[in-house]
């Protein structure tokens, strides 16, 4: 098994190897891909510490055959994730678990080690190795070193835990020292009973990895105040949450594509939990302010409009009839669409608006209006069969942006043959404009882009997107058949936005 005495140098009774250089250029290489000091820091010492020690693991069974050779623990791939957010490392050892935590030589004073590998019952190790890593300007005088460890049960009995740098910590001295205990007890039951952590919903993740994507906040695991330790502990052990996690902390927003949203539902005026992200399309942009109109005859569609959006008490049926007669086509389109908007703020549940709402669908002669008459129908009377709906969710592109949002918009309406109209937008919610690069892209189910359904926002020779490009062609329009499954893709140079939808 392992020689741990035949490592022991004159001058320290702790187990000490080597770093070597192309570990060390390997670990250098690793501290890249993270977005703080800390996190580097921390990414460069268990690099150089899990991989040292897995090495010499791995010659020290090399003629072993009842042993597996030693992994990197959950998965050489999920350490950056890790890392990002969390010191330690672990090694598997056949179906024991060897939980590392280094630092350097001259900050050890107590070996603290992190909740997330005490409590988690996924990431718990077996044994706690405490590493001092000596990181030295001459390459090859630098090292790590074996302080002495412990068993998960000796820390969930002897260890002070600290709630609010979430940490279990023992003294040197409760340490043991012996490394050879450590191969002795292998065979051993070493670790205490951990309850299991409760399950997290896809909306409380994608709320938490919204706030915690912020690069800014250095140590989520210590907002001991904004999230428990079981919600953070669910989102951090499962490996999808987690890298979404990791890649919004470095600048790459992706939302889970298990977050589907069914369409019909949303016509059908019947919500889910997914659908807690969309919200009403007024309740991001405000709507537009009534605009005066030639003739005595629109002097009550103001003073309606500006009430329904302020007084609770319903318009009289005289006041709807009064804003029904503007629908007539020897009004003009905007008029007509004007109309249709009003109605949709103080018509609710009138079947005389339901009834001219309806017509309208079939008169108009504008696409816009169509769609006007749709929304409002389908705010005075939830559920019609011919109602369209339109929703928004705010995306942030972050620093790409200044900190300012667009929002994806999603415009749906029935057709023949139990078909769903689907129009896609993008629009900057705070009067800002589009920036160049952002593209918007319908992809299958299997992730292919279906030709015809991308668009890219360009500049014009003046360097800026002007208003008819970002109001017209940042726009996709499709029918896809009953039962398809699409995905929407928002990109902006190495930002990404994802979401499904079924229709």
């Amino acid at each position: 098994m392992f020689e741990f005495n035949q490592l022991l140098t004159d001058n320290t009774q702790y187990l000490r190897l080597p770093i070597s250089q192309s570990t060390q250029e390997k670990a250098w290489e690793q501290e890249q891909n993270h977005s703080n000091a800390i996190s580097r820091h921390n990414s460069y010492l268990n690099y150089v510490s899990v991989h040292t020690l897995r090495d010499w693991f791995t010659d020290d069974l090399a003629e072993a055959e009842t042993i597996h050779k030693p992994e990197v623990y959950p998965s050489e791939g999920s350490l950056p994730s890790i890392w990002e957010v969390v010191n330690g490392a672990a090694i598997k050892l056949d179906k024991k678990r060897i939980v590392l935590i280094p630092c350097e030589t001259s900050d050890l004073e107590d070996f603290s080690v992190p909740q997330e590998w005490v409590d988690i019952p996924e990431w718990a190790g077996d044994y706690y190795l405490a590493i001092q890593v000596n990181l030295e300007p001459e390459e090859d005088e630098c090292w790590i070193e074996v302080c002495g460890f412990t068993t998960h049960r000796y820390l969930k009995k002897l260890g002070k835990y600290n709630r609010n740098e979430r940490i279990y910590t023992m003294t040197l001295d409760n340490l043991i020292q012996d490394l050879a205990v450590m191969e002795i007890t292998l065979p051993l039951k070493r670790q205490e009973e951990i309850p299991v952590i409760p399950n997290l919903s896809e909306v409380e993740a994608k709320k938490l990895l919204d706030f915690f994507g912020d690069s800014s906040i250095y140590s989520p695991r210590l907002r001991v105040n904004d999230v428990t330790f079981d919600k953070w502990a669910a989102l951090l052990v499962n490996d999808s949450w987690r890298q979404q996690l990791y890649e919004r902390r470095m600048g790459k927003l992706v939302t889970s594509p298990t977050l589907v949203t069914d369409l019909r539902k949303w016509l059908q005026s019947i919500l889910d939990s997914v659908d807690e992200i969309w919200q009403d399309y007024e309740a991001i942009f405000a709507p537009v302010k009534p605009v005066a109109v030639r003739g005595a005859i629109f002097a009550p569609v103001e003073s309606i409009a500006v009430r329904g959006k302020n007084d609770d008490e319903p318009a009289s049926q005289d006041a709807i009839a009064s804003v029904i007669r503007l629908l007539q086509p020897n009004y003009s389109e905007y008029d007509r669409r004007h109309a249709a908007g009003v109605l949709g703020k103080i018509a609710v549940g009138n079947s005389d608006a339901i009834k001219a709402l309806t017509q309208l669908l079939y008169t108009a002669q504008d696409d816009e209006t169509r769609w006007q008459a749709a929304f409002s129908l389908g705010k005075i009377d939830p559920g019609n069969p011919q109602a369209g709906i339109k929703r928004a969710r705010l995306i942030d592109l972050g620093v790409q942006l200044g900190g300012h949002k667009v929002a994806l918009i999603v415009r749906i309406m029935p057709q023949a043959n139990g078909r769903i109209r689907v129009v896609l937008k993008v629009e900057p919610s705070s009067g800002n404009k589009l920036p160049p690069n952002l593209k918007l892209s319908v992809l299958s189910e299997s992730g292919e882009t279906i030709p015809g359904l991308e668009v890219c926002a360009r500049n014009n020779e003046s360097g800026q997107i002007d208003k008819s490009y970002r109001d017209k062609e940042m726009t996709l329009d499709f029918t896809p058949p009953p039962g398809t499954q699409f995905r929407v893709k928002v990109i902006l140079n190495e930002l990404n936005f994802i979401h499904d939808f079924l229709v």
